[in-house]
């Protein structure tokens, strides 16, 4: 192919993913209604043709009508000016495009993987999740990767899960590792963690399905922790008698978290401070200041702060939260509340203490300003919010919690 060729056929298989023309086929059975073929304008494939000098445009022409020739494409030429000016692209054979251009046709391959999940569906122990593969898998998800080997492949580890769960042990692998399972099962270390990484946004559309898919969380690499301190008791599964804590910063593992009973409150409305900053979370549980308990958010809530939140939210604490002054630190407060499904009050974060601390803010970039827009009606209308997203979205600027003095009355907040 010329330079101009492999122009125009790159061009198309980068869109045809995504296009109608790649849509799923209907069942076996019925007449697939024909496809509305993908179409392009040379402007897009290549700007500023129309300008270009007379041998450039000359090639990109040839180019085109040598495609044509070869049966990959439909010329549409502007009205008698065949030959000279060109209108539109059109794709006329989508498997001849991907051959040409040496690469699987993406429709075609899912089409494969819908195939190899209705075969695992069907099998003894099928699962809702292969049911859904198999009729939801598109073009775009094996553009992504995804192929029918791949879907072999997660048939295997949903079975080796599904026989770890009659053994008793929760559908868990236990006492291996896993990229040592991946060698296992695969004989390649890193196909685990590809395979999981290549279905993932299948396995959140599934979700959203509402479907009980297997829970492959114990084969995340990550191993989310948090620490936490205060006047607290901690009532662990196996455990003779609740850990009390004693004002002592302690970090738990995930793990050890989901043995959790209870966190018991030393009193009726004792009150719990998430921290976002880790500076600020070992200087401020130094003391209790009013709060009979510290939880070190790290920011977006990972798994472990997740499940102690809900912990804490189910003892009756009441939640406060201090973090950045800027639209993540709004949103993590935001999250949090979502967490704990009750209200969480912010400590520090208001329009006061941002013009106290505005000389030393950091400019925010553009995109981190237009995530105020995801902060939602619940959050602004807490007393004080509103005012603070006005300063940040004004000033351009975020103050950073770790800049912060809370020691002139710690429990103070802007509510």
């Amino acid at each position: 192919m010329t330079a101009w060729e492999r122009r125009i056929v790159e061009a198309f298989t980068s869109r045809y993913p995504a296009s109608a023309a790649a849509a799923p086929g209907t069942t076996a059975g019925e007449s697939p209604p024909a496809p509305r073929p993908l179409r392009i304008r040379p402007e897009r494939i290549a700007p500023g043709i129309g300008q270009a000098p007379p041998d450039d445009r000359e090639s990109f022409l040839e180019a085109a009508e040598s495609l044509e020739r070869r049966g990959v494409l439909s010329l549409v030429w502007a009205r008698h000016r065949k030959g000279e000016i060109l209108s539109v692209l059109e794709c006329r054979d989508p498997e001849l495009l991907y051959e040409l251009a040496g690469k699987p046709s993406p429709k075609t391959t899912a089409e494969a993987v819908r195939a190899a999940a209705r075969t695992h569906a069907a099998a003894p122990g099928g699962t809702a999740l292969f049911s859904f593969l198999a009729e939801n898998v598109t073009p775009l998800d094996a553009a992504g990767g995804i192929d029918a080997a791949a879907t072999e492949d997660l048939a295997r580890l949903t079975r080796f899960l599904c026989d770890a769960g009659r053994q008793g042990h929760g559908g868990q692998p236990r006492g291996i590792t896993t990229r040592a399972l991946s060698t296992a099962l695969y004989g390649n270390s890193k196909r685990l963690e590809h395979l999981l990484g290549l279905f993932g946004p299948l396995f959140s559309r599934a979700r959203r399905h509402g479907l009980g898919i297997p829970d492959f969380s114990p084969l995340d690499r990550s191993f989310p922790d948090t620490f936490i301190a205060g006047d607290i008791a901690l009532d662990l599964e196996g455990a003779p008698q609740p850990l009390r804590l004693g004002g002592n910063i302690v970090g738990l593992p995930l793990e050890t978290i989901l043995k959790l009973r209870r966190i018991q409150p030393p009193a009726e409305g004792a009150a719990a401070l998430m921290i976002e900053n880790k500076e600020t979370f070992f200087a401020l549980s130094e003391s209790l200041g009013g709060y009979a308990c510290f939880l070190y958010a790290g920011g977006h809530p990972n798994r472990a702060v997740r499940a102690l939140v809900s912990l804490l939210s189910a003892a009756g604490f009441a939640l406060c939260h201090a973090g950045d002054l800027d639209p993540d630190g709004i949103l993590i407060l935001q999250e949090l509340a979502g967490i704990a499904e009750k209200p969480v009050r912010p400590l520090r974060m208001d329009a006061a203490t941002f013009d106290r601390y505005r000389a030393c803010g950091r400019k925010l970039e553009p995109p981190a300003l237009r995530r105020t827009a995801l902060i939602g009606e619940t959050t602004r209308s807490i007393p004080g919010m509103a005012e603070l997203i006005r300063r940040i979205e004004e000033t351009g600027t975020g103050v950073e919690q770790e800049i912060i003095d809370y020691r002139d009355g710690l429990t103070d907040s802007s509510a």
